[in-house]
């Protein structure tokens, strides 16, 4: 039986790497589903995909931390679907650099991405959630937002603010709607590879040992491997978790 049969799933930078994953996987596992990303060519990739294996869904290219595209997603969504049953906050941004390097203007756009735009997806649509009887959502928030990540400072403090948020958004809605937040490790996906690009082979090697050399698991994470965990938590086998921070980085941070 699918999992996640006869529910309406809102997923937030569905346009490449976690978030288009997480679309393919629970749209196999039955969900009909709500797309949002700024990148309007990579989402229509998405709903190409999701068109080929058969998926019902709907999409809204805008720019997450804008109310505008979270009024539109959900009016989508009901208008289609009727209900939402489930949130997913993917859509994040790196912010990578030295210390030095972090200005008031690039540190308000990694929270704005990072965290604000999170809870602007919540407030608006936090009553359709409600309504649906099983409301869920998942924040994504990262490994960084637990243990230091080099040349991460402005983006570790981002994400760090998305556990604070995912515990008061589920201590204000329960017991109607649940909110956990996934914490994943390196992902293979074109975010990373974006931030490998600009550095040579050695620097990037280094790089890549300081982000991996203390996992259990010394590799990147495909994100199709994170993605399940998504599908976990907005689904009904999770019925109990609440508040929970649910880490899938590959024992990073288990010693």
């Amino acid at each position: 039986m699918k999992t996640l049969a006869g529910k309406v799933i809102a997923i937030t930078g569905a346009a490449q790497g976690l978030g288009r994953a997480t679309a393919l996987a629970m749209g196999r596992e039955g969900a009909c589903l709500a797309l949002t990303d700024i990148d309007a060519a990579g989402l229509g990739a998405t709903m190409d995909a999701l068109q080929t294996a058969g998926v019902e869904a709907v999409s809204v290219a805008g720019d997450v931390t804008q109310t505008a595209t979270h009024d539109q997603l959900l009016a989508s969504a009901l208008g289609r679907f009727g209900s939402l049953h489930g949130l997913c906050n993917v859509a994040g941004v790196l912010g990578a650099g030295q210390l030095s390097d972090i200005t008031e203007q690039s540190f308000d756009h990694v929270m704005h991405v990072n965290c604000f735009a999170q809870l602007l997806a919540i407030q608006r649509m936090a009553a359709a959630l409600k309504a649906s009887g099983s409301g869920a959502i998942v924040n994504v928030a990262s490994v960084g937002a637990m243990v230091a990540l080099p040349m991460m400072t402005a983006y570790c403090v981002s994400k760090a603010a998305v556990i604070g948020l995912t515990r008061a958004v589920a201590a204000e809605l329960a017991p109607h709607v649940r909110c956990n937040v996934v914490c994943p490790g390196g992902m293979d996906t074109p975010m990373a590879k974006g931030l490998l690009s600009g550095l040579s082979d050695a620097e990037s090697a280094e790089l890549v040992g300081k982000l991996t050399g203390r996992q259990l698991q010394k590799r990147f994470a495909d994100p199709a491997e994170v993605a399940q965990a998504l599908v976990f938590l907005v689904g009904d086998t999770s019925s109990f978790s609440t508040g929970s921070v649910f880490s899938a980085d590959g024992g990073h941070t288990a010693w």
